[in-house]
């Protein structure tokens, strides 16, 4: 689902404006992957920009919390869709759009209600809250045989980051550190780039 690398800036838009110099900025420092977080009046039209931009970023939609959201993401051509839970009316209605959805997890309630799907790329949110990679290896136990992926979201930044790291079943490290709402407010690409290139060379 992921290309290149594991890590995956989760963007937060306030002014669509600026959404095409912040996702050239983020390519140009290595990054490949980014999640477009569905949070503001201006998110959709970032999205859609940056979809149908020249910068060839391979675009998760998140914050996915209705089916409209979901056909959207769908519609707009992203890559894949997030969400922070499990619904499961979201998740079938995924499958029929033939859309790569991720539904969030927290629980082996969760896991079990997804897998029933046929999904095996779950979110796990809030991560650090929850426990990090301690607690979710062990909600992850029953279902080893599985071999489910997981996104891991939620309190994750450059100094914790490395634990979920050396796990193979985590194929996706999200953040929002790596390009704060202040950041982009400010055009401040430089800080942008310095925070990417440096994620990117720790996880190495």
């Amino acid at each position: 689902m992921l290309v290149d690398n594991k890590i995956l800036p989760v963007l937060v838009i306030h002014d669509q404006k600026k959404a095409i110099d912040l996702a050239k900025c983020l390519y140009d420092s290595g990054i490949r992957n980014i999640e477009i977080a569905l949070r503001t009046d201006s998110s959709k039209k970032s999205v859609d920009k940056i979809v149908n931009s020249q910068i060839p970023l391979n675009v998760g939609i998140g914050t996915i919390l209705t089916i409209d959201d979901l056909i959207f993401a769908k519609q707009v051509g992203a890559d894949f869709g997030l969400s922070p839970s499990t619904d499961t009316q979201i998740i079938e209605k995924s499958i029929e759009l033939g859309f790569n959805f991720v539904p969030g997890i927290s629980t082996p309630t969760d896991i079990s209600s997804v897998v029933k799907y046929g999904i095996n790329y779950l979110k796990f949110f809030p991560a650090e809250n929850l426990g990090g990679m301690d607690y979710l290896n062990t909600i992850n136990s029953p279902f080893k045989h599985l071999d489910l992926k997981y996104v891991v979201l939620g309190g994750i930044n450059q100094t914790n980051f490395k634990k979920y790291l050396k796990s193979d079943s985590v194929i996706a490290i999200g953040g929002s550190w790596i390009a704060e709402q202040t950041l982009i407010e400010t055009n401040n690409w430089n800080e942008i780039t310095n925070r990417s290139k440096k994620f990117l060379e720790l996880s190495i």
